[in-house]
């Protein structure tokens, strides 16, 4: 990974850990000078690398602890641009991939129990351009990861 030297590595490492750290700490852990480090942050983020900064939350915390994975097929000659945006549009809609296969979409959905699940699932398939789904609740996630950064070592 040329695009990246030593101290950019660094830099997105630590901050992949710890999102919220300041300038100085991150200065003082990668031998730069706090102004140094804000440069090369703001050279990370325009370019396109780093996206932007979240809280990670709990969702069973916040009242949803149903994980489901929907594999959706579109109808043929559905406006997929449209659909995708309708998707987009559903609150209980966490992630939102194109694939290759039998589906067309995977949708991660979170949901507060079975009912407010199914609830999403009915209006889903009442959507214009649906021809089928296919619904995997998940029983219980045993590990989910930031990205794996590609120059990492372990």
């Amino acid at each position: 990974m040329n695009r990246f030297d030593a101290t950019d590595r660094q830099l997105l490492h630590l901050l992949r850990e710890d999102g919220r750290a300041s300038h100085a700490k991150l200065a003082k852990d990668v031998g730069l000078s706090a102004p140094a480090v804000g440069e090369r942050i703001r050279k990370l983020e325009q370019a396109g690398v780093i996206l932007g900064y979240e809280a990670n939350l709990a969702p069973s915390e916040l009242d949803l602890p149903i994980c489901a994975f929907v594999a959706l097929a579109p109808s043929p000659g559905t406006n997929v641009a449209d659909l995708v945006e309708r998707l987009e549009s559903l609150r209980n809609v966490e992630e939102l991939h194109s694939t290759a296969g039998t589906y067309s979409y995977l949708i991660k959905v979170r949901a507060q129990g079975p009912t407010d699940l199914d609830g999403f699932l009915d209006r889903l398939m009442m959507m214009p351009g649906i021809e089928r789904t296919e619904t995997t609740m998940v029983l219980r996630t045993h590990m989910e990861r930031p990205v794996p950064l590609p120059f990492d070592a372990t």
